[in-house]
């Protein structure tokens, strides 16, 4: 019976589209689907009705054919979903609520999940950049961007810190001078709340740091080791410029010293387009999605200077021991040549220097499980 229907319903419509002028089919839809209703009406069998159903799943009488259906064929009608037996109400306990836990941390920076892996840091340069160091790195998080001028503000009132107010700013004639006065709401370039914070010191980053562990009570709070920042930067990439096109294709994807700037180490060979820091996501992410991990600020990391990677733990940890009044850099800058962008690339300086070209971002460790 129900392909009887079916078959009537496209009768009806070949039917309906003959009247066309000059031949042309145009077929009444709401015309066939009255007629395929009236039919299945006249036969009244719960056949006839699902016939109609399937030829018009959306048909204009869709509730009154499902309700006849279901009338004369209880057991097709949808079973309501069984209702959650009631659970026993837990014992009450007296609660003294010390620091409550807070569902979000509203001053933390956003956050990129790195997963864990093996990779090799350094480079086949030697010096500084060598030997070339098997890591095996745990997951981690990393600031998806650098700590911006907005973000140190907000630091800074609620704390009541005032980091210190002299840096090492660029002359106009390209040299870095101390200049008092000088910090992150003015490194000697125009700044949004938007930009990175330049003129930061190790000794300012850790004390923003300690600001995070005592505002987020999962705690865990950080500055990347080298190693970990290494392993960002280079994303997939296992090349000296980490994403398509390498050197090529740098003042398109990093901001450094291009054409465009006063610096006699510039590089000729393009403009980028900008003469000092920008914020976060001007240039192209990298695939974990973290902006300007090369090129924009040196952004500290944790660990003590050392004059190699011999002897740098396998693990991605930090080194603590070494010449730790100095600490090392990583990055690159808005004022740095190619060779300095070079994802091995890393100095070292006094951990107290404030420097117009210095940021920083921060790290975190996962929980256990995370």
């Amino acid at each position: 019976m129900r392909h009887l229907i079916l078959a009537s319903a496209v009768a009806l419509m070949t039917t309906a589209g003959v009247a066309g002028a000059q031949g042309t089919r145009q077929i009444d839809r709401s015309g066939v689907d009255r007629a395929a209703w009236e039919f299945a009406q006249e036969l009244n069998t719960a056949d006839a009705f699902q016939a109609y159903l399937e030829a018009f799943p959306e048909g204009v009488f869709r509730s009154e054919a499902e309700a006849q259906l279901f009338a004369l064929r209880p057991d097709l009608a949808p079973q309501p979903e069984p209702e959650p037996e009631p659970q026993p109400e837990p014992p009450r306990t007296s609660l003294v609520l010390v620091n409550p836990p807070q569902a979000t941390c509203t001053v933390c920076p956003r956050m990129v999940r790195i997963p864990g892996g093996d990779t090799v840091m350094g480079s086949e340069q030697g010096g500084a950049e060598g030997p070339r160091t098997s890591q095996t790195i745990a997951a981690f998080e990393i600031a998806a961007t650098e700590i911006t001028v907005g973000d140190m503000r907000a630091f800074e009132e609620a704390t009541g810190t005032r980091t210190g107010r002299s840096c090492f700013v660029w002359t106009a004639e390209g040299r870095l001078r101390s200049r008092d006065g000088a910090y992150w709401g003015a490194p000697g370039f125009d700044v949004t709340d938007d930009h990175p914070a330049a003129c930061i010191n190790w000794d300012d980053a850790m004390a923003y740091v300690d600001w995070l562990n005592d505002e987020d009570p999962r705690g865990g709070w950080r500055l990347a080791s080298e190693a970990e920042f290494e392993y960002a930067a280079r994303g997939t990439l296992d090349q000296d410029y980490p994403w398509p096109g390498g050197l090529g294709v740098i003042c398109q994807r990093v901001n450094g010293a291009g054409a465009e700037s006063r610096f006699r180490h510039r590089n000729n060979a393009c403009n980028d387009g900008t003469e000092a820091p920008v914020p976060a996501g001007v240039f192209p992410v990298n695939p974990y999605g973290l902006s300007h991990m090369i090129g924009n600020l040196w952004e500290w990391t944790a660990d003590c200077w050392n004059g190699s990677h011999r002897g740098a733990p396998a693990d991605g940890a930090a080194r603590t021991t070494g010449t730790c009044d100095s600490r090392v850099l990583r990055g690159g800058s808005w004022d740095d040549p190619p060779e300095n962008l070079r994802v091995s690339y890393r100095v070292g300086i006094p951990k107290t220097r404030r420097q117009a070209n210095v940021g920083f971002r921060v790290a975190r460790d996962l929980a256990p499980g995370g």
